[in-house]
């Protein structure tokens, strides 16, 4: 408009759009069209600042009073320095909880289970240190240098590396750990962490940023390019972000206040990963809530991928996707087809094996789309069903889940893929969800009837071996897909 004075400002993670002005820069700006070209980089303090990470606002300015009118806006369009070739997805089978052990014990799961995508957790704090020391290199980023811890770099190199060797679409994990080397700590915990397994990353300084930028960018640099040693085709950022409280802790906050945070990490790992890797996709991780708390502190999945929708609509799309965890209503409870509050309804309290149907419909949407037009990845990064013990009987109840739930993921195709969880029964998931039993003494990781059906999925002899389950789920045929 022609009635006042405008500029566009530059507003950086570390800037709250609604509160705070000062702003890494400014410029005035003419009425109507009007084209501004700045450097990339800007020395802010002692650092110097990527503007690729940074958001664009247009203020009013009156009396020196800056008034918002008009929503933030990132980037739209970023050119990769290399040229990178994704790893395209052969079935929808994949498998959770790979780590390097599991890997050096029984490798040959991967192949004999036909699997085709697995997730990998990597905690932050175990790749980047404040100090040098032998088994250190350092990195520099915006002209500070960090150290990268070479020993924990080497294991997640080898154990991708061997995922790589069997084609196998690789999603990281990105978690933040509250512990470790209190430099870091102080830098990239979030100040109100109070509790849980995982802070949010830092975002509230210059520093932090930077930190949590140099950290991103090394994973990205080393893990993205054609040439890497080992290849990560997508990122999930954080686990079960409904559960902040103990999963991507900051503190009790508005959901809206925690999302427009989750929205800030998304964004500097997608663009950041998107210098080097023009295909790939940042996933937000779920549980199994829809419109139901999965646990009366945390908050509702629906509400904020509905956020999370806006935030892409009105600052520029980028290319998410769900990690959703499909878990049954009761993990404990191998029968998820009678799972009581799981309907197909895009208003169910729960989205579990039982009801796929609904992130199918939400993932083919149009108003779900990227940019109103490309499917958005959905990935059932962690779900599988339990066994409530090791007699026969409950062995066969998660057998019978397994040819249920995999009936339901191959036959819908919003679903792209399902990582099983968990590849051995573990302690800390307080129920018996593994393939396999656990890795002690008494069992040695013996296979369970789930792994066997597992196995036969997507096999010619899937619709044989899995015939003698209709029984157990109580019905006739395979027919389960309900349309709504």
């Amino acid at each position: 408009p022609s009635d006042g004075k405008y500029m566009i400002c530059e507003i950086a993670p570390y800037h709250d759009v609604t509160i705070d002005y000062q702003t890494v820069s400014a410029y005035d700006i003419n009425n109507g069209n009007f084209a501004i070209e700045v450097p990339r980089n800007v020395r802010v303090g002692n650092i110097t600042y990527d503007r690729i990470l940074s958001k664009w606002a247009i203020v009013k300015v009156e009396d020196d009073v800056r008034t918002l009118v008009s929503h933030a806006r990132y980037i739209d369009e970023l050119t990769p320095s290399v040229v990178s070739q994704i790893t395209e997805l052969t079935t929808k089978k994949g498998l959770a909880g790979v780590g390097p052990a599991e890997i050096s014990m029984f490798s040959s799961d991967l192949d004999e289970l036909g699997i085709g995508s697995t997730t990998y957790n990597i905690d932050v704090k175990t790749v980047i240190t404040s100090k040098a020391g032998a088994d250190t290199e350092p990195y520099n980023y915006g002209g500070k240098i960090y150290y990268i811890n070479k020993l924990a770099v080497n294991q997640i190199t080898d154990a991708i590396r061997q995922l790589n060797e069997r084609n196998l679409s690789v999603a990281a994990i990105i978690l933040v750990s509250p512990g470790g080397d209190p430099t870091i700590n102080e830098l990239l915990n979030h100040p109100r962490y109070t509790q849980g397994y995982y802070t949010m990353p830092n975002m509230t300084t210059l520093e932090s940023v930077n930190c949590y930028a140099a950290v991103l960018d090394y994973l990205a640099r080393t893990f993205s390019s054609k040439e890497a040693k080992a290849r990560i085709d997508h990122w999930i950022m954080h686990n079960e972000v409904d559960g902040a409280r103990d999963w991507t802790n900051m503190g009790i906050k508005p959901i809206t206040v925690f999302t427009d945070t989750y929205v800030k990490s998304m964004r500097m790992c997608y663009n950041i990963v998107r210098q080097y890797d023009e295909n790939a996709e940042v996933f937000a991780s779920f549980s199994h809530s829809w419109t139901e708390k999965s646990n009366p502190t945390w908050y509702t999945c629906k509400e904020m991928i509905d956020l999370l929708n806006v935030y892409s609509k009105v600052e520029g799309d980028f290319q998410w996707g769900l990690a959703y965890h499909s878990y049954a209503q009761d993990l404990t409870n191998p029968c998820t087809w009678n799972d009581p509050n799981a309907t197909c309804s895009m208003n169910t309290q729960f989205v579990t094996f039982k009801n796929l149907e609904v992130l199918n419909k939400w993932a083919l949407d149009k108003e779900n789309k990227y940019k109103g037009i490309i499917k958005r990845s959905v990935w059932l990064s962690e779900a599988g069903v339990n066994s409530r013990g090791y007699s026969d009987e409950e062995l066969q109840k998660q057998a019978a889940g397994v040819a249920y739930a995999w009936k339901k993921v191959n036959a819908l195709e919003g679903i792209d893929a399902w990582q099983w969880h968990n590849w051995f029964d573990h302690p800390g998931d307080g129920a018996c969800l593994g393939l396999r039993k656990y890795l002690d003494e008494s069992y040695n990781g013996e296979p369970k009837p789930a792994w066997y059906v597992y196995q036969k999925a997507n096999t010619h002899e899937e619709d044989e071996f899995f015939e003698q389950f209709l029984p157990i789920i109580g019905i006739s045929d395979w027919n389960i897909i309900e349309n709504f």
